[in-house]
């Protein structure tokens, strides 16, 4: 009997050293939206849209899909579980095509580590070719 209750009590532990990680859950998920906020911004403003929509966290995903030359509503992919992380690859390959990138650029800066080829392409010399491959 005694044996069982300190398997009860051992159990319980883990609970409580999670609820003491807590707050530094939550302050490392602002520090990580506020550098994808970072890392966006400049696109928006290279491609013509204003800044500041980076800061909506649904709308924002939704713009990078339309600079990346895709209808609005495919924003809807990134809701489906695995669905979700081919297309934010088909959505980064896109953007390289976007800023004209090389496809190494492309695999490693833009589907790999996606938000530092984002901080590259928005605070660096790249310019926004979108409306260019539209109409040529």
């Amino acid at each position: 009997m005694f044996e069982t209750i300190l398997l009860a009590a051992n159990d319980n532990q883990g609970s409580g050293i999670e609820f003491m990680n807590a707050p530094s859950n939550v302050f490392g998920g602002l520090i990580g939206y506020a550098l994808f906020v970072a890392s966006v911004w400049g696109m928006f403003v290279k491609s013509g849209r204003s800044g500041w929509t980076a800061i909506i966290p649904i709308y924002n995903w939704y713009v990078i899909v339309k600079i990346a030359g895709f209808h609005g509503a495919a924003t809807i992919l990134y809701f489906i579980p695995i669905v979700n992380i081919i297309f934010g690859w088909f959505v980064g390959w896109n953007i390289g095509k976007q800023y004209d990138k090389s496809t190494v650029f492309r695999i490693f800066g833009l589907i790999l580590f996606q938000l530092i080829g984002f901080f590259i392409l928005s605070y660096g010399s790249d310019r926004y070719r979108g409306q260019q491959l539209a109409r040529g």
